[in-house]
Formats: structure tokens, C-alpha cells, sequence
């Protein structure tokens, strides 16, 4: 018989009360396995309105058990896996004394890069993160994250989550807040979250800016420019537009597969219809079938040449 959950705060206080006895136990098919793979993602799903944008992922280990099992909430404009990108992560300590909100980064992805200098990597990276945050929320603070508290933990990635700790918020096992609390740091947390996705991807060069980033002569109209055309590149949302509307182009009505043949088969591009210049970190309309528009690579281009990027009638009548 599955168990029915009230609220965060006992889930989490399952966590704390039960994983030490769960380590020495089976890892397979275990109920508190499944508690922070699937309940407490539910659960915290129930917090966040954006849902087309947010994934949230939980793992008490791969195979085995883990030191400090987490759950994460993923932008999928940055990345949809844990191994990578930066995102809000909730961190418990592996003496589950308390566990942690922590703005923090994919350390697996950093690991095979730079290798051995990795923490050092990770460190200088939240540090560039906390100096584009500015004042951070008083809620919220910069203190290094500690993870391992016990002489018997092995595992490397502790000491790895701990290097990529940009900002946290510590919860002690025996005075863990109430969901509405939790909530509000959540929301906090997504907040700033959003601030830095909105800033990212900027170019420092003249050189680095592509041809059509030419008329974008504001800092603030180019940052959002360059958020637009993430939005577009995602592969799980232009997958998703793909499936929804075709692979035919709204505007001249071309088809790839058609035209070409089989090395046309599945081509299309997803161009996201909301204006330019109503992009800020505040919550983005990704939905597959209003908020995007299936085009060719030409009228794609084409798009993005007219004062209104979101003119789809504009460019037909040019074709007409």
C-alpha cells in the first residue's frame, strides 16, 4: 500500500530519521528511495507555476546509496541533467543533520573537464556567480557548505558540491521550517536563479557577436536578444514544438523532406513568438503551440531581420 505524504516538511523529515538505517539496507526498490526520486519531486512540483520550465530530479544514489542525496530543480533553458550547467539544489549533509538549498553547479561535467583542478574551477565559477548576484538576500548567505561530517564517507562529490556552492540556506534536522517558509525560499532562490540564466551568454567582444545581433546596440536589448535565441536552440523545447506543429514552414510553406528528401526528413526551426522586448528573467511563455511558430531556415533568418521578430503576418505579406 503506498503511503500518502501531507506536506514537505514530513518528507524531509523522513530523509533525516530514516537514511542512515536505509544505507545499511538494499538499495533496490527501497521506499525511501522512492521517496526522494519521486514524492519529494511531486511534492515540490505543487510549488512551482512554471512547469514547462522547471524539472525537478531527485537521487538517493545510482546503484548504490549516496553520502548526501539531493533534489534539484532544473531550468531547462540552462540544462535538464544534473551533471551539468547550475542550478538550485537541495543537499543533505551525510550525518543527516540538516541538509541545504544551495544554488549550486553540475559538478560531473567540471570533473571531466579541468580534472584534477576541479574544485578550484568550481570555486572561481561561484564566485563570478555570487559577483553578478550582487547583494545577496539576507536570508540567504555565502558561507562555504559542509557536506561531510563523517570519517567513513569515501565519495569525492561532497567536497565537489561543497567547491560549488554559490549562495545556501542550512535547515537543521531538528528545526526544519514549515512548507510555507519552504516555499518562500524556493521562490527566493528561482528568483535569483532566473537573474543569472537572464544574464548568461552575453558576448564580451565585438567579435563574438553574431550578424544578427548587429542592430542590438543596448547592452539590455542584446541580453535579451541572446535569451531569445536560447530559448529557440533548446533541444527539448524545439523537439517538443516540432512534434506539435510539423515540419512544414508557417510562412512559405516549404518542406525540408520534400524538397531534399530523406536528409530533409525531421529538419525544421522553432522560432519563439513572444516579442524581444518583453524578455526578462520573470516567467517565459514556452508553450509548444502558442508560443512558438515552426520556420525554414531562410524565413527564420528573415524573422529576425524585422523590427518585430514576432510579425509572422509581416513576413507573409513580403513573400506575397
Amino acid at each position: 500500500m503506498e503511503v500518502i505524504y501531507s506536506d514537505l516538511q514530513e518528507l524531509f523529515q523522513n530523509v533525516l530519521n530514516d537514511y542512515h538505517e536505509a544505507y545499511s539496507q538494499s538499495f533496490g526498490k527501497h521506499p525511501l528511495g522512492t521517496l526522494i526520486r519521486q514524492h519529494l519531486p511531486d511534492m515540490m512540483s505543487k510549488l512551482i507555476l512554471d512547469k514547462e520550465r522547471y524539472i525537478i530530479k531527485g537521487s538517493p544514489g545510482n546503484g548504490n546509496w549516496s553520502a548526501t542525496p539531493w533534489i534539484a530543480i532544473l531550468d531547462v533553458l540552462i540544462t535538464n541533467t544534473p551533471q551539468s550547467g547550475y542550478y538550485p539544489v537541495f543537499l543533505f549533509r551525510d550525518d543527516m543533520s540538516g541538509f541545504y538549498l544551495s544554488l549550486n553547479q553540475g559538478v560531473t561535467e567540471i570533473q571531466a573537464i579541468y580534472k584534477r583542478e576541479a574544485k578550484e574551477v568550481l570555486k572561481i565559477k561561484a564566485q563570478d556567480f555570487r559577483a553578478q548576484i550582487g547583494k545577496i538576500p539576507s536570508n540567504f548567505d555565502e558561507d562555504v557548505i559542509k557536506l561531510k561530517n563523517l570519517s567513513t564517507t569515501k565519495s569525492k562529490y561532497p567536497s565537489l558540491y561543497e567547491a560549488g556552492n554559490v549562495i545556501s540556506k542550512f535547515y537543521s534536522a531538528d528545526k526544519i521550517p514549515s512548507d510555507n517558509q519552504l516555499q518562500n525560499d524556493i521562490k527566493e532562490i528561482l528568483n535569483i536563479y532566473e537573474l543569472i540564466s537572464y544574464n548568461e551568454g552575453l558576448p564580451s567582444t565585438q567579435a563574438e557577436k553574431e550578424d544578427d545581433e548587429e542592430k542590438y546596440k543596448e547592452f539590455e536589448e542584446l541580453r535579451k536578444f541572446r535569451f531569445h535565441k536560447r530559448i529557440e536552440r533548446n533541444i527539448r523545447l524545439s523537439k517538443k514544438v516540432k512534434e506539435t506543429q510539423g515540419y512544414t514552414c508557417k510562412v512559405c510553406k516549404l518542406n525540408f523532406e520534400e524538397r531534399y528528401g530523406e536528409i530533409g526528413r525531421g529538419f525544421i526551426e522553432a522560432h519563439h513568438l513572444v516579442p524581444i522586448s518583453y524578455l526578462t528573467q520573470q516567467r517565459i511563455q514556452l508553450d509548444a503551440r502558442k508560443d512558438f511558430v515552426v520556420l525554414c531556415s531562410n524565413c527564420h533568418s528573415m524573422i529576425h531581420r524585422l523590427e518585430d521578430p514576432s510579425n509572422i503576418e509581416l513576413l507573409k505579406s513580403l513573400i506575397r
